[in-house]
């Protein structure tokens, strides 16, 4: 026989082991000697845990370890807990809706991105519940069917007309008021306050210039005897600074002609024509910073300067002027003319006004734009209350227009 050394188990050291080289049916593995492998290790406890145990700190059973009848009595009973009582509802109030078959939320937790739910439309609506408050009784009202329609808004019934929508024979005209100026201090040495106010508006800096342009408020305010005599030379400066490009200083020029034409009153109708015509082409910005002053200016120019004078200026100025909000806010300020002349003195009265006025009037209501439409139409309405008024149309209006003009009169 031909033996072989056997390869040894890992675990064996120094054991001299031997098997046949050809398989004999009478050897068999039970001739030899193999040693058992060690014991396993106890594997440990899954805590839950990336920590092995420590030593020291497993919990004693007290007994029941070396009991094992008593162990295996208390690890197969179940446990028992006390289910949690389920969260009470919160109460409903008047400012929270009530919402019937709420879904439940389709977010993935620990992730703020939604899980889409392609199957949301082919579920019916969810019912929103809105409870109603009973200002009244200070109670709410339940959703019940004639206690919802006593909660319904009633629709009021005195709806004002917008003036696109007004008909014929009703008259929108603005009241004639003005806001109040501001007042300015008096001055101490009024005359050597001209020289200045005049030298500070030639100044490049606009903080000198609305100095200056503060100075000529003061002055025309409390100190009329010192601006009369240089009136022109004041009133050609103010004028320059409101076509300055800056803003503010416009603006600042802009209510000190206000100023002028409040205190100085006829005594700049020699300025008239100029002032409306630098002012209705400031009237046209599309700054309404501007345009509000400029409308202030125009309503003081009316009202305290001569008809006759203004209405020369607002013919000249703006008339047929390019930009339709120049031609509204001529219009504008011929209804306020007339109002402040009045009906019957402007029929009855001059020719030359009424020659002038009426024509006027006829020819922007009938202009491209719906502004000036509606301010000169207002202003053939009120002169249609008066009883000359078709005789003055066939007088002073053109043959082709007078008919459509009659129509336009307040009958």
């Amino acid at each position: 026989m031909d033996f072989t050394l056997p390869k040894i188990a890992p675990w064996v050291h120094g054991l001299p082991l031997m098997r046949r080289k050809n398989k004999d049916p009478h050897w068999s593995l039970g001739h030899l000697h193999m040693p058992s492998p060690p014991p396993a290790k106890p594997a440990a406890k899954n805590t839950g845990s990336r920590f092995p145990p420590i030593k020291g700190l497993e919990p004693k059973w007290s007994g029941a370890k070396e009991n094992s009848s008593f162990r295996e009595e208390f690890t197969s009973k179940p446990l028992h807990f006390q289910p949690t009582p389920p969260p009470e509802p919160l109460p409903v109030t008047a400012t929270q809706p009530v919402v019937v078959n709420k879904p439940t939320a389709y977010n993935s937790p620990g992730s703020r991105i939604p899980i889409l739910d392609r199957r949301r439309k082919l579920r019916p609506v969810q019912a929103v519940v809105q409870p109603i408050n009973n200002m009244a009784a200070h109670s709410v009202i339940k959703d019940e069917p004639a206690q919802v329609e006593r909660a319904v808004r009633k629709k009021p019934s005195n709806i004002r007309a917008a003036p696109q929508a007004v008909g014929k024979g009703q008259v929108v005209v603005q009241p004639l008021l003005l806001p109040s100026l501001t007042s300015e201090e008096p001055l101490n040495r009024p005359e050597e306050a001209l020289g200045q106010a005049l030298g500070l508006l030639q100044d490049e800096e606009w903080e000198r210039k609305t100095e200056g342009l503060r100075l000529v408020r003061a002055l025309a305010e409390h100190h009329t005897e010192v601006v009369l005599p240089e009136l022109h030379y004041i009133s050609a400066a103010v004028i320059a600074e409101v076509q300055n490009l800056r803003s503010i200083v416009s603006r600042d020029a802009i209510t000190t002609m206000a100023h002028l034409f409040t205190h100085l009153q006829c005594d700049m109708d020699s300025e008239v024509e100029v002032a409306a015509r630098t002012l209705l082409h400031k009237a046209g910005e599309t700054s309404l910073f501007i345009r509000q002053g400029a409308e202030l200016a125009l309503s003081t120019m009316v009202l305290s300067c001569s008809p006759g004078r203004v209405l020369q200026g607002l013919l000249d100025g703006g008339i047929r002027h390019r930009n339709p909000v120049c031609r509204a806010a001529t219009a504008l300020s011929l209804v306020r003319l007339l109002q402040v002349v009045g009906v019957s003195r402007v029929l009855t009265g001059r020719k030359t006004f009424a020659s002038k006025f009426i024509p006027a009037v006829s020819t922007l209501a009938f202009d491209a734009a719906q502004d000036v439409r509606t301010h000169a139409r207002a202003a053939l309405c009120l002169l249609g209350c008066h009883k000359e008024a078709e005789r003055a149309v066939e007088k002073y209006v053109q043959l082709r227009d007078q008919s459509e003009i009659k129509k336009l009169l307040c009958k």
